[in-house]
This record gives structure tokens, C-alpha cells and sequence, in this order.
């Protein structure tokens, strides 16, 4: 019997034909699936990552340093950066960029995907930054400036875009953040501009420059064409006014309208990133030829050869200009500066910040040629060499002096050969003492205010030229016209030659030797081995503070990393006729064209 639909009641439904197929392709779909497809590989940019953080450190920089010559632009007194110093950073700079172009020019080859789309814009950008910064520094334009200033936050926006799509870096992050935190703004207005020239050379246009009086508001173009622009001034009529001025000293200008621009800075200050820019410069007599910063960097005073020594407070305040009757050649502060010596033949020792004479002073055969302050013992320490230096013509003299010029007593004063001696302390409170006699060179120990007399340490073959004493009294090295040599003061036999008659050695806290040429600096660690040397131009003087500083040449302060050597070129900005330190070895202290003391604080 069948039912309504034509079937049997009871008996199953046929299978379809088609069903078996269904499923067996559905099965087969499912085993598909379950088989996760063979990742193509990433076309996209390896490299980002490294080429991130280095387009960071670039803008990084360049935040900084315009930091720095907006507020040198903008007449400000701290952290300033002169436009001859900028424009020496940032042509080194476009050194780093054309690296940066030319290994994202190379990482980039064949890739594609977001990083690279990113990543070549920002290349891009920092091309163009620059070239706009070269041309700021070979020609001034405050307008060019501004669009440096454009240029590096158009680059911090493009370097944000970027570390958005590569791997999580706390470090870039961080380095973004403070780097946009440097705020340098640019504000514009019509202003009249007085240009004289073009001239035939940059130094026919400096001269120019020097017969107009040099005025304050004048720049001279760095590349030709060489000219001199005046202003902006306020007005047209100004303008006009100074060009017919000109036109009495026979010098032809053009006044022409222009926009005139004025930067403004603000957010933190960046000093971990200009430290090798003055952290303060002082305008000093022009005659300054000595100087001495206390121990943590924040007096000053600097001494001339007419016999001034004019005292400086930590904000720059002159506090105290007291005269003696010769020229300095020594200057020293006291542990607390409360007190500081000054002098040649006679020391005296001054109170701060009324700078009177106390005590009673230090008077010597000679001009004093060396002076300490030894902080655990608390006394002053000079030595000078006898009237002439022949040994026919007097001897020498070691005295001391309590910080408020009291006499220490026995065993000072100190005779010694007519050459005079070299001194060095520990911060154990001992002084060592140098002297050469018999064709060899005696190192002798004191610690006055309980030794009665020195007592020897180790004989040296050779006429003495230098002696140095790390801070733990562990280590002592000596210049002799034989060599340089160095040997643990418990030890004289550990005495070894490490070079040839040097010509400077300083130890570092850390018991770190470096010993200075001519043409090379070498660090000798704790253990003796030579962790790495450095060429020189012509090396002169050597401090050991945070980094073994040296004046290279006349004009050179050059700061070097501890680790591997590297040099930094700290931005003094003339002739240096002097450099010392702070006893806490954070502030490097120089005399600039013997008129401003410039001072750096280390990292």
C-alpha cells in the first residue's frame, strides 16, 4: 500500500544520488581546514627596528641643538648654542643622515609593505632636514631655521607613524617623548633688513663686517654669496636710517622687506643631550689667564697677569675683585669654598665671597708653580722652584696653609732642589712630594699636621717632570726625562716603564691611568693593561674628571668616553689659555680668548 507521496508506511527514504558526493567533498573540506596553510615570507623591512632608534638619536640631537641656538637667538644665558657651534654639529650630522638614507635605501630594496611605507618618508624627511640645516649654517637665515625647526617635528611625527607598526621598544618610546619635549617655536613678522655686498670672500666680508663697528644685530653669510645683513629693525625709516649710515663709510647696502623671525623655547631643559655645550659662560676680565672652580663646579675665579682675581657666585654675580702686586700663576678653592689662594711669588689666601686677605701668605723664591688643597687634612699645599732655577741660585720651597691662611708649622716650610718639586695627594690627607737630585728622581710622603718630616717612597733614575697619585694611594706614575713610568706605592719594585717622556698623566677615581702625547692619549686600567688609545692633533694639557679631558692644539677641548676612548669635542669657541676641573670631577672649567670662562658639566 502506498501512501499519499507515493511511498510505502514504514519503509526508509531513498538516498539521493547526489549525497554521497556532498559529503565526501565535505569531509574532504574538512581535512583541508584543519591543515593551516604554509605562511608566504614577510616582504616587509627586517632592519626597522635598529633604523628606528637610529632616526631617533639623529632627531634627538637635532631637538636639542635647536634648543639651545633658539635661546642664543633669543638673548637667553643658559644652554645656549652659538650659530658657528650649530653649524658645526649639524654638518656632522648630515654625515649620520646620508649613513641613515643610504641603509634604508639598501633594507628597503625589493620590500614593500607598512614599515617601508613609513620608514622611506621618514628617510626622506631627515634628507631635507638636512640640507635646510646646511644651509642655516652656511648662510643664517632665521627663515631657514624655521623650517629646520618644521623639519624636525615633521620628523618626530613620521618616526611615531613608524614605531606603531614595528616590535614594542620602551627605549624608542622614550627617546620620542623627550625628544618632543625640547619645544623650540618660531613666530614671523615683516621686518626691514640692511644687506651690504656681495663681497669677494668670507674674510673680505668679516672685514667689512669689523668697519661697521660690528654691530650686535649683524650676521655674515657663511657661503657665497658672501654679504653682511643688519637687523630685522622695527621699522622702515630704522632701516633706511642705518644703510645712509653706511653709505657715510662708503659702503653701498640694500634695504629690503623681509620676514623677520623670533624663536621661543620651552618643556625641560636638555642637559643630558648638550653636555658638550657650555653649561655656563662668564664674562671675565680680558686679561684672565688662571682659573679655579670649586668643588662642585659652582664658584669661580679667574686671575690675570695684572694680579686680579675676580671672585664669581654661583649665579654669575662678581663678588669680590681684590689685586696683588704680580700675576697669577696659582689658584686654588678650599674643600667648602669659604676660603681660595691666589698668586705668583706670593700666595694669599682670601675669604669668600668678601675676598679679604686672611691669615698670613705664602711668600716664595720664586714663582709659585703648583697648588692643592687637600680636603682630609684641609690644607693649602704650593710649590715653586729657587729664584732662578739654576741650583747655584737658591732653592726651592714647599709651604702650607690652613684654609684661613694659618701657618700649618713643622714641617713646612720645605726646602728643596733649585728646580722646585711636583706635588700630588690622596684623599687619605698624605702629600707626596717630587724633588730631582743627583741625577735621580726621590718621591717622598708627608701628612702634615702629623709628620714631622717626609719620608722616602721610591728613588727613580732621571730628572722628575710629573708626578701623579690615584685617590686610594694605591698607584703612583712619574714623567722623568727617561720615561714614564708607573708602580704601586706599597711596592717601588713594581716599578715598570710604560712609555717615553710623556707629556701629561692624571689618574682617574678609578684608579685608571691616562698618559698623554703629543699625538695620543693612552688609558692603562687598574691591572696595568692598556684598555685603549686615541690619536691626538697636538696634545697639551690633561685633567681626569668624569672623562679624561684634553686641550688639543690651542683651540681643542676634547672629552673622551672612559669605556672605549671615544672622542667629543666639547664647544669652547676660541683660545684656550687654561682648563681645570671640580674636585667632584663633574665640571670642566677653561679661559676663552682671556675674557669668559666656559664651563661644562659632564655626563
Amino acid at each position: 500500500m502506498r501512501s499519499r507521496g507515493g511511498f510505502r508506511r514504514g519503509a526508509p527514504p531513498p538516498v539521493p544520488r547526489l549525497l554521497p558526493l556532498f559529503l565526501a567533498i565535505a569531509f574532504a573540506a574538512s581535512c583541508t581546514e584543519a591543515v593551516p596553510p604554509k605562511p608566504s615570507p614577510s616582504r616587509d623591512v627586517d632592519a626597522a627596528p635598529k633604523l628606528a632608534r637610529d632616526a631617533s638619536a639623529i632627531l634627538l640631537q637635532f631637538s636639542a641643538y635647536d634648543y639651545g641656538l633658539a635661546g642664543a637667538l633669543g638673548g637667553e644665558k643658559t644652554r645656549l648654542v652659538a650659530p658657528v657651534r650649530y653649524g658645526t654639529i649639524v654638518r656632522a650630522s648630515a654625515k649620520s643622515i646620508s649613513a641613515f638614507t643610504s641603509n634604508v635605501l639598501a633594507a628597503t630594496l625589493d620590500r614593500s609593505g607598512p614599515i617601508r611605507e613609513r620608514l622611506v618618508p621618514l628617510a626622506d624627511g631627515l634628507a631635507d632636514l638636512a640640507k635646510d640645516a646646511g644651509a642655516y649654517a652656511d648662510g643664517g637665515d632665521p627663515a631657514t631655521f624655521a623650517r629646520v625647526i618644521s623639519g624636525v617635528t615633521a620628523g618626530w611625527e613620521r618616526l611615531r607613524d613608524l614605531s606603531a607598526v614595528v616590535a614594542k621598544d620602551d627605549a624608542l618610546q622614550n627617546t620620542i617623548a623627550r625628544g618632543t619635549s625640547f619645544v623650540v617655536t618660531p613666530k614671523s613678522a615683516t621686518r626691514a633688513t640692511v644687506t651690504a655686498g656681495p663681497y669677494a670672500s668670507l674674510t673680505d666680508a668679516s672685514q667689512a663686517l669689523r668697519a661697521m663697528g660690528s654691530p650686535l644685530n649683524a650676521t655674515v653669510t657663511q657661503a657665497s654669496p658672501f654679504v653682511v645683513r643688519l637687523g630685522p629693525y622695527v621699522d622702515r625709516p630704522a632701516a633706511d636710517t642705518a644703510s645712509a649710515e653706511l653709505a657715510k663709510q662708503g659702503v653701498t647696502s640694500v634695504v629690503t622687506d623681509a620676514e623677520s623671525y623670533t624663536f621661543t623655547r620651552s618643556g625641560p631643559v636638555p642637559d643630558a643631550e648638550l653636555w658638550r655645550e657650555p653649561s655656563r659662560v662668564q664674562e671675565i676680565r680680558g686679561t684672565s689667564r688662571k682659573l679655579a672652580v670649586s668643588g662642585d663646579g659652582s664658584w669661580l675665579v679667574a686671575g690675570g697677569d695684572d694680579g686680579y682675581a675676580a671672585l664669581f657666585d654661583p649665579s654669575g654675580a662678581l663678588r669680590a675683585l681684590p689685586q696683588s702686586y704680580a700675576g697669577m700663576s696659582v689658584l686654588a678653592f678650599a674643600d667648602d669654598a669659604r676660603f681660595f689662594a691666589a698668586g705668583g711669588q706670593v700666595v694669599n689666601f682670601l675669604a669668600v665671597p668678601s675676598g679679604q686677605v686672611v691669615g698670613s701668605g705664602m711668600r716664595f723664591t720664586g714663582a709659585a708653580t703648583q697648588i692643592m688643597f687637600v680636603p682630609t687634612t684641609r690644607a693649602f699645599v704650593a710649590a715653586s722652584r729657587g729664584p732662578t732655577g739654576d741650583a747655584a741660585g737658591g732653592p726651592g720651597l714647599i709651604g702650607g696653609r690652613a684654609p684661613d691662611g694659618a701657618p700649618l708649622g713643622g714641617p713646612f716650610p720645605i726646602l728643596t732642589p733649585a728646580a722646585g718639586a711636583q706635588i700630588a695627594s690622596s684623599d687619605a690627607g698624605d702629600v707626596y712630594i717630587g724633588t730631582t737630585s743627583g741625577g735621580a728622581y726621590d718621591i717622598e710622603v708627608l701628612r702634615p699636621g702629623r709628620d714631622a718630616d717626609p719620608r722616602p717612597v721610591a728613588r727613580i733614575t732621571g730628572v722628575g717632570r710629573a708626578l701623579a697619585v690615584d685617590r686610594a694611594a694605591k698607584l703612583a706614575a712619574v714623567i722623568t726625562d727617561r720615561g714614564t713610568f708607573r708602580f704601586a706605592l706599597a711596592d717601588p719594585k713594581s716599578l715598570v716603564r710604560i712609555a717615553g717622556a710623556v707629556r701629561d698623566i692624571a689618574f682617574a677615581p678609578d684608579g685608571t691611568l691616562y698618559v698623554m702625547d703629543q699625538a695620543s692619549l693612552a688609558a692603562i686600567g687598574a691591572d696595568g693593561a692598556v684598555k685603549w688609545t686615541a690619536p691626538l692633533v697636538d696634545g697639551r694639557r690633561l685633567v681626569a674628571a668624569r672623562r679624561a679631558v684634553v686641550l688639543d692644539g690651542g683651540d681643542r677641548l676634547l672629552a673622551f668616553a672612559p669605556t672605549d676612548g671615544a672622542a667629543d669635542e666639547l664647544g669652547a669657541g676660541g683660545t684656550i689659555t687654561d682648563m681645570t676641573m671640580s674636585r667632584d670631577g663633574r665640571v670642566i672649567g677653561a679661559i676663552v680668548d682671556t675674557r669668559r670662562a666656559v664651563l661644562f658639566t659632564l655626563p
